[in-house]
């Protein structure tokens, strides 16, 4: 038995009151159902933000639906008022448009995210950039959208100076950044984001459990069959979808990583929407997605954006020096190839 929510309905303040008491209502009489049947009982809770789509599935659990989602909702929003760069009252919105080039007052939990950020940044030597934004607007993959052809040397040149994480300084509630350096955190955040809303599902009582936000994953437990969760990756296809694999997991954040979905094509050649932050330019190799599994879905989502930086080669070198399960998806003449970590192979065994 499955009971869905969805927090995007509309509903007029009216029929509130009355709306939750039929719900509630339908939640006991699916519960007892499902208990006669012998079967366990699945709420999914599903909404939007982030500019896309969330889903929390919740195994065996007794909670208030409609509570939770409110929950849900407020923290999400709450995420979003901190590190969206398209609100232009973000926290972080509001520290990028600072002029003089002091320190800022910083959140705990802005400092929180910067501080994972370095760490990305530094065990892959620079491959995770949070100030690689001009480049990335530059060749028309920002806000500011699709521009016309590829961009000169010179515009490059000039993007590159105003880049480089190590420009930024942090710690003792404040931020300090020269003119001109724009801070994007969103190759990070909607992995945190799946990781507090975890939290908040845990301290809610949920011990089996997946929350999922843009394709960032997060699982507790087993699913509603008592086995574990599985998720499906992506062909990295630019034409058409398709499934490469499914992949189980178990108790561990997913993050996936691609240049397939966002890129443009100009004088014959594809430009991905990856720009490799030392070089100014979308990335040449034949890594075309790479998936990464990790305890912290916001570390594992940081890590999945710098392999898709590095390439194949370094990526496996990493991934074997930090003992991490990944699964990368290799673009030949002859199609696509998988490339598994040992920790991969053996996290793939184990499931058998």
């Amino acid at each position: 038995m499955i009971i869905r929510f969805d927090s995007t309905r509309p509903r007029s303040l009216g029929s509130v009151s009355s709306f939750c008491r039929l719900i509630m209502l339908l939640c006991c009489l699916a519960l007892l159902n499902a208990c006669d049947r012998g079967l366990e009982e699945q709420i999914v809770l599903t909404g939007e933000t982030m500019g896309t789509t969330y889903s929390v599935k919740l195994v065996d659990w007794r909670g208030n639906p409609l509570l939770l989602q409110t929950e849900i909702d407020v923290r999400l929003e709450a995420v979003n008022d901190l590190f969206s760069t398209y609100r232009p009252d973000s926290e972080l919105s509001r520290l990028n448009a600072m002029r003089g080039g002091g320190p800022a007052a910083a959140s705990d939990e802005l400092l929180a995210v910067l501080r994972l950020s370095r760490e990305v940044h530094r065990m892959t030597a620079g491959a995770f950039d949070v100030t690689v934004g001009p480049l990335v607007n530059l060749w028309g993959f920002g806000p500011t959208g699709p521009r016309n052809g590829v961009p000169t040397d010179d515009e490059i040149s000039a993007a590159l100076n105003q880049t480089g994480f190590d420009r930024v300084s942090f710690g003792d509630g404040e931020v300090s950044r020269p003119d001109g350096l724009y801070i994007d955190l969103s190759a990070i955040a909607k992995g945190y984001a799946v990781d507090e809303i975890a939290e908040l599902v845990e301290a809610a009582g949920a011990l089996r459990y997946m929350v999922e936000i843009g394709g960032e994953v997060l699982v507790r437990g087993d699913n509603q069959r008592g086995e574990p969760w599985v998720i499906g990756l992506e062909a990295p296809d630019r034409d058409s979808r398709s499934l490469q694999r499914a992949l189980p997991l178990k108790d561990t954040g997913l993050a996936t990583s691609g240049d397939y979905r966002n890129f443009f094509q100009h004088g014959g050649k594809v430009y991905s929407h990856t720009i490799d932050p030392k070089t100014g330019w979308p990335v040449t190799h034949g890594q075309a997605s790479v998936t990464v599994l990790h305890p912290s879905t916001a570390l594992a989502d940081g890590l999945a954006t710098a392999f898709s930086v590095i390439g194949p080669e370094q990526t496996q070198r990493l991934a074997e020096e930090m003992n991490l399960p990944v699964l990368a998806i290799i673009r030949g003449a002859d199609g696509y190839r998988e490339v598994m970590s040992t920790a991969m192979q053996r996290y793939l065994e184990a499931d058998k």
